[in-house]
């Protein structure tokens, strides 16, 4: 799998570390071990909107995975118990169904007994209920999992409240990765736009990262 770098633009410390307005830049290194895995890449977007714009241009499985969070980048073991928040500003360009909505997913460390996965321990995937909440194509909302982060914002907040888990998905477990995914079986012609994306890690490390062009 991968590991990343992203810019830190701003830190303040108070007690504990607080990463504010970290960006990284389509095209860069950063760029591409953020983009990882993904079918193929994001570009710019037509509109100069800020962020990353992603189109599915066939009716095939292509989808798209941003690595936000990867334990490669960290000195401390952070476990799915210290997740406090996690969220991202996306617009839905398109509409076909509720897979059009994006969703978040954090994997843990692989321990060799009972793992979920090849390359995981458990995993845990949290998506938009679409019965208790409105999407309008092409505006920019802030859809976040756990507790309603402040993003500083006047976009409307939608939780992801719906949680699907793989495996055991102790407190426990080391976090491996925390990603941001287009789902796999949306139509043709989906189109999603992301300016933004990260975590609260226990109160300790939040951190909002901006994906620039």
């Amino acid at each position: 799998m991968n590991s990343f770098k992203i810019a830190n633009k701003t830190i303040h410390t108070k007690n504990h570390e607080l990463v504010r307005n970290d960006q990284v830049k389509l095209g860069s290194g950063g760029a591409t071990s953020v983009i990882a895995d993904s079918t193929y890449s994001p570009t710019a977007d037509a509109d100069d909107r800020k962020g990353w714009i992603w189109t599915k241009l066939a009716g095939d499985t292509a989808k798209f995975n941003y690595y936000m969070y990867g334990s490669t980048g960290s000195s401390h073991p952070w476990t799915l118990g210290d997740l406090k928040s996690l969220h991202m500003t996306c617009s839905i360009d398109k509409w076909d169904n509720v897979a059009s909505v994006p969703f978040i997913v954090v994997h843990t460390v692989p321990t060799g007994s009972g793992d979920a996965g090849a390359f995981y321990h458990s995993r845990r995937a949290y998506t938009l209920n679409l019965a208790n909440h409105k999407i309008i194509v092409g505006e920019h909302v802030n859809l976040y999992a756990i507790d309603k982060p402040n993003l500083h914002n006047e976009n409307r907040y939608i939780p992801l409240e719906s949680k699907v888990d793989t495996g055991d998905c102790a407190d426990s477990e080391v976090i491996l990765f925390i990603t941001i995914h287009s789902d796999s079986g949306a139509l043709m012609g989906t189109k999603i736009h992301v300016n933004e994306m990260g975590y609260d890690l226990n109160n300790e490390i939040k951190r909002s990262i901006k994906l620039v062009t």
